[in-house]
């Protein structure tokens, strides 16, 4: 490990919470005493990664990444071998006991080993499934690890952006689209990497919020209320393009690495509705059926600004606002005009 600050090399005896053994500046974090095992150098490669390409990136894409190898260890937990394994084992070595021993004592493994075996049985049959989310929670990674950073460092992480205090500016006086997002956290990315600028875009939170006319690009999670936000906002914009800028559910389950999310809860009315208004194939269905969801804010800024330029490319339009001007009066000629 390295030291934040000086960038030495630390003893193995050292931990993230002490005092660097040459510059004598403390650390932030302690991995063992946060649930996303989180250290101070760890924290600032993640905003180093996050912030590639002279991007800027907010708080929730910080979180999210942070919270990227708990979580994928939770997706490929199996069946939780703990409460299924302790059991079998226990049950198994009193039944073994018993047998030559004290006999309530087999009778006490019969009934572990039936545990064990009930549990498994549920797990694999879909009834029983694990919730798999962010270890901790948003409020408290910004209170705690932010604040603990910027309390130590006089500063935020390089790149990094409070999406709370973010002031948006005007919109484009005339967007060439429009970028819808429930996601506050996408928004604000998409603002301070300049995305309005770049590509002509204006962004919203709402329908209320969008310019008229224009084509909408929708970018939304992989989840239930991603799906029906998507098939709300075609049906209120009858009539124009909407353009859907994924997570598509195929996504989430195809994409390797990807930061998916379950929760016990299950929406049967909603899956029914969507498998009768929508296109989603029966493996989508299935997979939100399940609980599972993919968050759009876990993209990096450059994955979300790809996203939004492939649209404005598409859309026959010059990109970078002197070269909309030079378009305008003439000096350039661009595909589909």
């Amino acid at each position: 490990m390295i030291c934040p600050h000086c960038a030495t090399s630390l003893r193995r005896k050292e931990r993230p919470n002490q005092i660097c053994s040459n510059c004598k500046r403390p650390f932030v974090f302690e991995p063992k005493a946060n649930p996303l095992a989180v250290h101070d150098v760890k924290l600032r490669g993640l905003g180093e990664k996050l912030a590639q390409e002279q991007h800027r990136y907010t708080v929730t894409q910080l979180w999210y990444a942070a919270a990227r190898k708990t979580t994928l260890a939770a997706q490929q937990g199996g069946t939780g071998c703990n409460v299924i394994v302790v059991p079998l084992v226990l049950g198994a070595v009193l039944i073994g006991v018993g047998l030559t021993g004290p006999k309530p004592l087999a009778a006490i493994g019969g009934v572990l080993v039936a545990i064990g075996l009930l549990v498994l049985v549920l797990r694999l049959s879909g009834v029983v499934k694990r919730q798999v989310a962010v270890a901790m929670p948003l409020e408290q990674f910004r209170r705690d690890l932010i604040g603990g950073w910027a309390r130590v460092y006089g500063t935020l992480p390089a790149g990094l952006v409070d999406e709370w205090q973010l002031r948006p500016g005007p919109p484009p006086p005339s967007p060439t689209f429009a970028v819808l997002s429930p996601d506050a956290a996408v928004l604000a990315c998409l603002r301070v990497n300049d995305a309005e600028r770049r590509f002509n875009v204006a962004l919203a939170a709402t329908i209320a919020e969008l310019p008229p006319q224009v084509p909408v690009a929708v970018l939304r999670d992989a989840s239930i209320a991603g799906e029906l936000f998507l098939a709300r906002t075609r049906h209120e914009l009858h009539g124009r393009r909407v353009i859907d800028l994924g997570l598509r559910p195929r996504g989430g389950t195809g994409a390797k690495g990807s930061l998916l999310l379950r929760t016990r809860d299950r929406q049967p009315d909603q899956i029914g509705w969507l498998r009768a208004n929508t296109t989603l194939t029966p493996a989508e269905l299935e997979w939100l059926g399940k609980g599972w969801s993919a968050p759009v804010a876990a993209l990096r800024p450059r994955q979300l600004l790809a996203r939004v330029e492939k649209v404005a490319a598409a859309s026959g339009r010059p990109v970078d606002p002197d070269e909309r001007a030079a378009a305008a009066v003439g000096f350039m000629t661009w595909p589909g005009e």
